[in-house]
């Protein structure tokens, strides 16, 4: 396999880590960026600028320290008793976006196919479970198919909005009666989303940097990777706020916009948002079972318990979990982001 194929991967697996159900929804998106109005797309260059560094940074940690799971890294990072509570931390907050996928996943279901919400969720379970039989390898593939369909329907979004909704208008005027935000509101509100993103990424970036092992390579795919991502959330961003307010009384925004579609269209891209959510749960589930053992069997023990344990708490509620949950773990991971950008590590030279 070509350096540059691998390359491609690695920003694939970065890519689809991140891209989950907020993300794909549209709803993460709105929370953290477009209801501050049009300065969004300001603060999304400088989240792909974030998600570059950061994002490459995390992956060669992992190819340094021969890493297995994030807890090597953590290792490293903190002193033993720290260690050890940034553990359950991040394991919790792995567990908590486990639980908002398959909510996102039922949401999905109850609002576009009018099924009950936990259709949805036992849905995404089983497919999830499924997939845990491939272990890493399983990752990789699913993610070289998933993310590369999603970035061409998020761009066909795009275009489909500016060809018919005039977006010279609704891009970039707010809808009467919003306000405007520009100061620190929106850069805080940035670098909590970064923050967040790389915390729950962690699981799954560490143990792949260890794995690749060569940080050209790693470097290539964050690169590509948060460029794929800022690319991605300026499409989002740029639909959302053409179909403003309309949109966002949806807990699925992107599934309203989708409905403008012709039928097949609309179909394939919930099937799109589908993948997506559930490209997210095996990064989440599979990081959460190597953390506790490296045998094949006892992974697939525990990742059956832990989807049972999120589908029961996915009942919370989509919206609500976006809206509050992620917040927090923004402000938990900024912690841990800022160990990670400021440790004095040298990093092996690319």
């Amino acid at each position: 396999m070509t350096a540059r194929w691998m390359g491609v991967q690695v920003a694939c697996v970065y890519i689809g880590t991140v891209v989950g159900a907020g993300f794909a929804s549209g709803r993460e998106i709105y929370e953290f960026f477009v209801r501050f109005g049009p300065i969004a797309y300001v603060a999304i260059l400088f989240v792909t600028v974030l998600f570059a560094w950061l994002g490459y940074r995390l992956m060669a940690l992992g190819a340094m320290l021969r890493a297995t799971s994030f807890r090597d890294l953590n290792a490293h990072l903190f002193k033993p008793r720290l260690q050890k509570s940034i553990d359950i931390v991040l394991l919790l907050m792995l567990f908590g976006v486990t639980v908002a996928m398959l909510a996102g996943t039922g949401e999905l279901f109850k609002e576009q196919f009018h099924l009950p919400f936990t259709i949805g969720v036992v849905a995404a379970m089983i497919v999830t479970f499924l997939t845990m039989f491939f272990g890493m390898n399983g990752l990789l593939k699913v993610n070289s198919v998933i993310v590369p369909t999603l970035v061409t329907f998020v761009l066909y979004t795009a275009v489909h909005t500016w060809m018919y909704v005039h977006p010279t208008t609704h891009a970039v005027v707010f809808p009467e009666g919003q306000n405007y935000y520009v100061g620190f509101p929106v850069w805080l509100s940035s670098l909590l989303y970064a923050a967040m993103n790389i915390g729950l990424s962690v699981g799954v970036l560490v143990p792949l940097g260890g794995q690749i092992g060569d940080v050209r390579i790693l470097r290539r795919g964050a690169t590509m990777g948060a460029i794929g991502l800022g690319g991605m959330l300026m499409a989002v961003s740029f639909a959302l706020f053409a179909y403003m307010p309309d949109a966002t009384a949806y807990a699925i925004p992107m599934a309203f916009i989708a409905s403008h579609f012709a039928p097949w269209l609309k179909i394939l891209f919930i099937a799109v948002l589908f993948g997506e959510i559930y490209s997210t749960l095996i990064g989440n589930v599979y990081a959460l079972a190597v953390t506790v053992t490296t045998d094949r069997k006892r992974i697939l023990l525990y990742s059956g318990v832990l989807l049972v344990l999120a589908g029961l708490l996915s009942h919370v509620g989509f919206r609500a979990i976006v809206t509050y949950a992620y917040t927090a773990f923004g402000w938990i991971s900024l912690f841990f982001v800022m160990t990670i950008a400021l440790h004095r590590t040298r990093l092996p030279r690319a």
